[in-house]
């Protein structure tokens, strides 16, 4: 939420100026003008969360200079995958390891196969390996 847009004179406000150096702000900004936008893309990047949002929701395509942050966080990573991408993202594969539940969402629902290397990762979760052997027919 933009607090800025509520305030009847949002330029008076400290830090109005400098608003779209956050990254949250500089995507909703984008977001209304509904094109790309280059000179907010340098706060955008610097988010995973919101680098995402910006390739799906503004871009609507890959957004390949910002896909090595995305990759760095493995909710977004998975996220992006599976909404932008529309399959494997391999950059992003030695984090989305790592955790077990993101792993699993990517073996399910961007992989649509088994990902033996991930495994053991799902398997640290009883629900999550429950269901990945049940859609795999394989037991962890």
């Amino acid at each position: 939420m933009n607090l800025y847009d509520l305030h009847p004179k949002p330029s008076t406000l400290k830090g109005y100026d400098k608003r779209f150096q956050v990254p949250e702000l500089a995507y909703e900004q984008a977001l209304k003008y509904g094109n790309r936008t280059p000179k907010l893309e340098q706060s955008i990047i610097r988010s995973p969360e919101y680098a995402h949002k910006y390739a799906f929701n503004v871009l609507k395509k890959r957004w390949l200079e910002a896909e090595p942050i995305i990759a760095t966080d493995p909710h977004w990573a998975v996220v992006y995958a599976f909404q932008v991408i529309h399959g494997k993202f391999p950059e992003a594969e030695p984090v989305i390891i790592k955790s077990p539940l993101d792993a699993f969402l990517y073996a399910i629902h961007v992989l649509r196969r088994r990902w033996p290397e991930a495994e053991p990762v799902i398997a640290q979760s009883l629900e999550n390996a429950r269901t990945y052997s049940a859609l795999f027919k394989v037991k962890l």
